[in-house]
């Protein structure tokens, strides 16, 4: 089957690196502001290209733009989306405002954990995401996630969310938390029963580069993500509205290439607990439209070539519409700048 997606409160672009997702997220953005919908872009993992091309620089990750779509491109109608290029300092930042604990949440530990690749990236990207689904602000919002298995680290934070708030768990730490300060001693002791030995030498480690205090910088960084259980558990529903066809599509982005197929299907089973069966696999960089306007009767070779060609990519097509429910196709864009790529693709989302 083959149609364009109606769109919903979200939509997640997922797939591997080389194949254009990025450039394909903008212009779904860009073709849905043109259609009058009120758009949000949200990029877990900024690419220079998608801040070129929306004229945005590092100091604006983490704030909300508004993007004019003639500043993309001078063809484009009247519209506007707006985007996000994640910054999870800056999303740690809204949280202690909200929550009323941003000087518990500027601890050492915490400060190096949501540094860009410490760790809480994917927690924090969830996070992010909820507040702006809770804002209604948006008729949708497209989420341009990490490349490859990136994108399933990011899948499998709400995970980690849960396992991390496990009641038993805790509670050990809040009870650490309460008598640390009056009996150090007796609060390094639990500590010393609770961990393995494997954690053990890990503390170890980094108390010796931390200082004598990383004990006590530990704790605390548990008690302040504890003060903010609400904001945490809360991102779990992000998780459970992705699963839910009638509020988000998946656009599983590969390219007309026979290895970047395979590599699409085994991103596809990976993330399959995740994905409802109603998702859409985009092939772009697909070249029949260029193929069909070559002129190759004086040219048996050329000819030849065209044939083969068309032949691979029809063979693709076909494996595509065997394996997904929904298929999307793409052309090559032969255009210089990526901002004319952006042009062209939203314009093909008409056309599927």
């Amino acid at each position: 089957m083959n149609f364009m997606p109606s769109n919903k409160s979200i939509e997640i672009f997922c797939g591997t690196g080389g194949v254009g997702k990025t450039t394909l997220a903008t212009s779904r953005a860009a073709f849905l502001a043109e259609n009058g919908k009120k758009v949000l872009l949200v990029t877990i993992d900024p690419a220079r290209r998608l801040k070129q091309i929306l004229h945005l620089t590092e100091e604006d990750a983490g704030d909300v733009k508004l993007i004019d779509l003639k500043t993309i491109h001078p063809e484009f109608g009247d519209g506007q989306f707006s985007a996000l290029l994640m910054n999870p300092s800056r999303t740690l930042r809204r949280l202690g405002e909200l929550s009323n604990t941003t000087k518990e949440l500027e601890n050492k530990i915490i400060k190096i954990l949501s540094r860009p690749h410490g760790g809480m990236n994917e927690i924090l990207a969830t996070i992010e995401v909820q507040f702006q689904l809770e804002s209604k602000q948006y008729d949708t919002i497209v989420l341009d996630t990490p490349p490859g298995k990136h994108f399933l680290d990011f899948l499998e934070a709400s995970g980690k969310i849960k396992n991390f708030f496990d009641a038993s768990f805790i509670e050990i730490f809040k009870y650490l938390g309460k008598n640390f300060e009056s009996t150090p001693s007796k609060a390094k002791k639990i500590m010393g029963l609770i961990v393995s030995s494997g954690v053990k030498k890990l503390l170890s480690y980094l108390e010796k580069v931390t200082g004598p205090d990383f004990v006590h910088l530990f704790v605390d960084a548990i008690v302040a993500l504890y003060k903010n259980k609400e904001y945490f558990l809360k991102a779990l529903a992000f998780q459970q509205g992705l699963s839910q066809r009638q509020t988000s599509n998946w656009i599983l982005v590969t390219s007309a290439e026979q290895s970047k197929v395979h590599e699409a299907e085994e991103l596809q089973h990976s993330a399959k607990s995740f994905l409802h069966d109603d998702n859409f696999l985009a092939v772009n960089k697909c070249l029949e439209e260029y193929l069909n306007q070559w002129n190759t009767n004086e040219n048996v070779t050329l000819s030849n070539v065209k044939v083969t060609m068309l032949e691979r990519e029809n063979r693709l097509k076909l494996m595509a519409k065997r394996n997904f429910k929904n298929s999307l196709f793409f052309p090559e864009v032969l255009g210089p700048t990526p901002e004319e790529h952006v042009l062209t693709l939203s314009r093909a989302w008409s056309k599927n």
